[in-house]
């Protein structure tokens, strides 16, 4: 096959264009026939207020490139807090709700079960429709839905509410990357506007654990959302008063559209529902779980055979099945799940020795100012040339900050994760920009029809590849708890001095309230289990670093010999062309 230049590829992805990128170049079978024969849908005109501002700001560049970049960063960082916010603070919704710790997290099982196939559907709305219905109906769905939270005081209403803000929050993502094209020329805007267009989305993590201290304190669990109630009504005012440049519209819904996305939508649902709660309520006890995950996989073969008797389907499965893309899925997948060990494995250790949000707040300072940096310095290495030593940077640096947090103990407190955390944080911010240039690219040298099926391969290893990384991680950490706890209490024999001395030292500190020897004792030997299940805990966790590392250690390795690989065959294509 023959593909176009990479400045050619680089100008059409700038203008993020829906109209056929291989027509041109490509050979026919790899057009769409609806595309080159539907004539294109007259484009929408921009409010008559947004036009004067446009008009405007072009007469001062400078505060127009700010105003532009501002307006990117609060859309990209209302996304990201929508995921984040609750996902922070489930023990204070816990108490808000009366409901348990397992129990809370469907709250993020719902979120997560819509927004990757609501992406889909509001993409495919933006191809059809214009910039300016995608952004004003779908912000105006995500305000509606987000201050309907305000008024939600019962569990199975917040998990409906968090089911429909996971769907329409999927119009944020791809805005926030609009806006951040708009201030950079056709040659940069898959470069740096690229890095900085995920700002928003990537600095939300932390954000969310500085401010959610004070936002529980003025009112539980509803301050959270009035703040993103308050930020999607800011997000709709932008949309309304700073224009986007229109890309040509074209026609892309379908009939057969109504059949594949419902099966989509539901093999979504079911992974994400299993991926989240599974290690919670344990694989293997409960029945729903495998029932869910058949269907699941029901939906997911049924979408499959549809799809691929599809001219224009939704995801080009043949497209996503060549070696590359199988290669570029995988290593998204791998790489998104090695970097859970930041919200999974330190955060969770952190909490198991007692520290919550309000304890954690300069840590995510430091992780803030690392995901920055991160961002800042790869947008300006960032070339085609670079991406795979960059790529190999990034999972040395998180390998060695997962190997330095092996050796945590209980006394271990935020500021001995401020190295390693740093290091995560900056390696996750120089990875996600070059693998989505990688992507974009690759999905417009095969056309138009490439870009939602890639949009959906990009979203799927973020979502599920937080999820997989979660279980995966979560699931190693009970087991070798068990596995540690069953060990050091095989070492606690009543009859050993050293224990008596520890139980009667736990003990000693009771008698200030309790009177009663046999009451001393018995609380005494329940502090000392607890303080045996703390501390199994905590070398399980230091096990899920250790993994962690190990698997950073495996793909560095095969990156490795990928970029090993890459030159010997680059050595004898030259070679050949040199003897022809």
């Amino acid at each position: 096959m023959t593909t176009r230049s990479d400045s050619d590829v680089r100008q059409d992805a700038g203008e993020l264009s829906t109209r056929d990128a291989s027509a041109q170049t490509a050979p026919p079978e790899a057009a769409s026939p609806e595309t080159e024969t539907a004539p294109p849908v007259p484009p929408s005109t921009h409010h008559p207020f947004a036009v004067q501002v446009s008009t405007w700001l072009l007469q001062y560049p400078r505060l127009r490139i700010a105003v532009y970049a501002l307006a990117s960063l609060i859309i990209g960082m209302t996304q990201g807090l929508g995921i984040n916010l609750v996902s922070s603070n489930l023990p204070g919704i816990q108490g808000s709700l009366g409901i348990s710790n397992v129990e809370s997290y469907w709250l993020v099982a719902a979120y997560t079960a819509t927004s990757v196939t609501g992406t889909i559907l509001l993409y495919k709305i933006r191809t059809q429709f214009g910039f300016r219905r995608f952004g004003e109906y779908g912000l105006l769905f995500f305000a509606v839905a987000s201050m309907a939270q305000t008024f939600t005081h019962d569990f199975q209403t917040a998990l409906a509410v968090r089911a429909v803000m996971g769907f329409a929050m999927a119009s944020l993502g791809p805005l926030a990357l609009f806006y951040m094209f708009e201030i950079f020329p056709p040659a940069k805007k898959l470069t740096a506007g690229l890095c900085f267009g995920l700002a928003g989305s990537q600095i939300a993590l932390p954000v969310s654990r500085i401010i959610s201290p004070h936002l529980l304190d003025l009112g539980h669990w509803h301050q959270l959302t009035t703040l993103e109630s308050g930020l999607s009504l800011i997000c709709l005012a932008i949309i309304w008063i700073l224009p986007l440049t229109h890309p040509p519209r074209v026609k892309v819904f379908e009939r057969t559209d109504w059949i594949s996305y419902p099966l989509i939508a539901t093999a979504v649902a079911c992974m994400s529902v299993v991926l989240t709660m599974g290690r919670y309520y344990w694989w293997q006890e409960k029945d729903w779980i495998g029932e869910v995950l058949v269907a699941g996989i029901i939906a997911l073969t049924l979408s499959f055979m549809v799809e691929l008797k599809r001219k224009n389907p939704i995801i080009d499965l043949r497209w996503l099945m060549t070696p590359e893309m199988l290669l570029f899925t995988g290593s998204m997948l791998f790489v998104r799940m090695l970097l859970s060990e930041q919200t999974t494995g330190m955060v969770g250790f952190l909490n198991l020795v007692g520290l919550l949000n309000d304890q954690l707040v300069t840590l995510f300072l430091v992780i803030l100012a690392a995901t920055f940096a991160g961002l800042v310095v790869v947008s300006i290495i960032h070339k085609a040339n670079r991406i795979a030593y960059i790529h190999l940077f990034s999972i040395a640096l998180i390998g060695a900050a997962s190997l330095m947090d092996a050796s945590s103990t209980v006394d271990i407190r935020p500021e001995q994760f401020y190295l390693t955390q740093g290091m995560i944080a900056f390696a996750g911010a120089i990875f996600l920009p070059t693998s989505l240039w990688l992507g974009f690219i690759r999905a417009l040298q095969f056309g138009q029809s490439q870009i939602i099926s890639f949009v959906l391969v990009f979203l799927s290893t973020q979502n599920v590849g937080a999820q997989v990384g979660s279980a995966f991680l979560g699931t190693i950490q009970i087991l070798r708890e068990k596995f540690h706890s069953a060990a050091l209490v095989e070492h606690i024999n009543l009859q050993n001095p050293l224990v008596v001395e520890r139980i009667a030292r736990y003990s000693h500190l009771l008698k200030p309230v309790l009177n009663d020897g046999n009451q001393l004792n018995a609380e005494g030997l329940a502090l000392l289990s607890q303080k045996v299940t703390q501390q199994a805990g905590l070398l399980a966790y230091n096990d899920v670093f250790m993994v962690v590392s190990y698997m950073s250690l495996g793909c560095f390795v095969v990156l490795c010999a990928h970029i090993w690989v890459g030159r010997i065959q680059t050595k004898k294509r030259a070679a050949a062309e040199v003897v022809a």
